[in-house]
């Protein structure tokens, strides 16, 4: 066991555990004033020893109508994160009465399979194409399932 930090966070990590991180950012302000963010970007990361993307990405909308039944506006491209070609999909549902949109992104490199997805409540100011613009900068910085630590 070891004792690991994250984010003002102390975690007893058993031993034979990797860290597969997820990482939300959201808004400073917000959340300066004790506000929940209107906006939101959360990156997960998973082993995958091939890229399943297009599966995935059927997978997750499936788990979304299911969820929230009436999931519309469905859009879906390809988009590029750094050199690495992914597939993006965009809807809009309803969640306790609120509108929201979700935007993600979805890459396979370095023997991982790689989601980034905001998640936008109606009424949000930021624009699409700042969202397409922080989504494509996620990419591999080091690692994969080699750099699991």
């Amino acid at each position: 066991m070891s004792v690991r930090l994250f984010n003002g966070l102390q975690i007893d990590v058993p031993d034979g555990w990797a860290d597969v991180l997820t990482v939300i950012v959201a808004p400073k302000q917000a959340v300066q004033d004790g506000k929940k963010p209107s906006i939101n970007l959360v990156v997960k990361r998973r082993p995958a020893e091939k890229d399943d993307t297009e599966r995935t990405m059927q997978g997750y909308l499936r788990f979304m109508k299911n969820t929230f039944g009436d999931v519309s506006e469905v859009q879906t491209k390809e988009m590029m994160a750094g050199n690495i070609k992914g597939k993006a999909i965009k809807f809009e549902a309803v969640a306790d009465g609120r509108k929201f949109r979700q935007v993600t992104l979805l890459y396979h490199s370095g023997g991982e399979e790689i989601s980034a997805t905001v998640t936008q409540l109606d009424g949000d100011p930021t624009p699409m194409n700042e969202i397409e613009k922080m989504l494509r900068s996620i990419k591999p910085a080091a690692g994969g399932v080699r750099g699991l630590r």
